[in-house]
């Protein structure tokens, strides 16, 4: 195996601009590279005015940013469509050398991600960036083409046996909401949410870092925008900082977040286990649910699409991504609230889904660490 610089394999593309012209539009994922906007977003989020987005033309090189999170891709789906200008775009130098989507495979592996963060520039976390020249510079294992091709169809299907175990899990998400509906959907929604909640207490703004000696972390709003709690998506706090109990997040603890954007403003998650050295932001409430409501009633309650477009209608503020839900705002939306014994019944068969869904996801965690031993393999032609 030979080792090539990037600067050997990807040279700048020729900018061209959008113009007049009538592009697709695309948005990077982090899974799936490069896809239509409307299939990321459900809609257009882009502004009116097009006509200085790039055109990306088959085959060529997006790389957008945080570059240490590996947003970047070929753009193999269609002809040409058009990125945000702000976007890198790349052609292959050198099309016998090597193949698209071995070099994507690679550009996204950890190998490279580490390579990335080692030699970001700048002060702010966001903001820090990663110049052409370093990008450049980077070492890239080269195996003739055919074993490179080898490698990305072995690294290929490994993924989408991967994809397949998060669909399964996508789809058991989508279970608990059905039976909440098949249970409660009859019921009259007249009773406000302040019924069900005995009290809602916040934490304090507090500035973290990404890394540091203290033990005690606080949580990022991020920590339950996906519905389930996610003790790692927290910083860790000032060395010497010890938070107040009541600010420590427990187990069985119910948090809402009270500010994101209007999609996600109000993002609700229960707590299942926790190392006990988390603290709340003031930007997530933990809701004390009144005697008689089940947490997992009321999670439910919380997540469900009617409660959900509540608190995006109710949420105020002047900014065009940030939004907030207060207090009276949040406790005034009208649920139902069904007797305890039915609610624990609904609790009863959500536990046995989410027992089915821990499953999966010990599952899930077994396949992305085969998947990282693979790519190690791969790159260093061990594979």
């Amino acid at each position: 195996m030979t080792i090539a610089k990037l600067g050997e394999l990807i040279q700048p593309a020729k900018v061209k601009r959008a113009g007049d012209g009538d592009f697709p539009l695309l948005s990077m994922t982090m899974r799936n590279g490069l896809v239509p906007q409307g299939e990321k977003f459900k809609k257009r989020v882009a502004g009116a005015d097009l006509s200085q987005y790039k055109v990306v033309q088959h085959n060529q090189l997006v790389v957008g940013f945080p570059i240490d999170e590996a947003v970047l891709a070929f753009q193999r789906s269609i002809p040409a469509g058009i990125v945000s200008p702000a976007y890198g775009v790349w052609d292959l130098a050198d099309k016998v050398a090597s193949d698209a989507p071995y070099l994507e495979r690679f550009l996204r592996s950890p190998r490279a991600i580490a390579y990335y963060k080692a030699k970001l520039q700048g002060s702010t976390a966001r903001r820090r960036s990663l110049p052409n020249p370093v990008f450049l510079d980077m070492e890239v294992p080269l195996p003739p083409l055919v074993e490179q091709r080898r490698i990305t169809a072995i690294l290929d299907k490994a993924d989408k046996i991967r994809a397949k175990r998060r669909e399964a899990l996508a789809r058991l998400d989508t279970l608990t909401q059905s039976i909440f509906h098949s249970m409660f959907s009859g019921q009259p929604a007249h009773t406000p949410l302040s019924d069900a909640i005995a009290g809602l207490t916040g934490g304090r703004n507090l500035v973290g870092a990404e890394d540091g000696s203290n033990p005690f972390r606080v949580l990022k709003i991020s920590a339950v925008t996906s519905g389930r709690y996610l003790e790692s998506e927290s910083k860790a706090l000032p060395d010497g900082y010890i938070p107040p109990k009541d600010h420590i997040v427990r187990q069985g603890d119910v948090l809402i977040s009270r500010a994101n954007t209007t999609e996600l403003v109000g993002a609700s998650a229960l707590v299942e286990s926790t190392t006990g050295t988390s603290a709340l932001p003031d930007k997530l409430w933990r809701a004390i649910p009144a005697v008689g409501v089940d947490p997992r009633f009321l999670i439910a309650t919380l997540q469900s699409a009617a409660t959900r477009a509540e608190i995006s209608r109710r949420a105020t503020g002047s900014g065009g991504s940030m939004k907030n839900i207060s207090k009276p705002k949040l406790l005034a939306i009208p649920i139902s609230l069904p007797p305890f014994e039915l609610q624990q019944t609904f609790a009863t068969r959500v536990a046995a889904v989410e027992r089915f869904k821990e499953t999966h996801r010990k599952h899930l965690a077994e396949l992305d660490a085969l998947f990282a031993s693979l790519q190690h393999r791969a790159f260093n032609g061990e594979l």
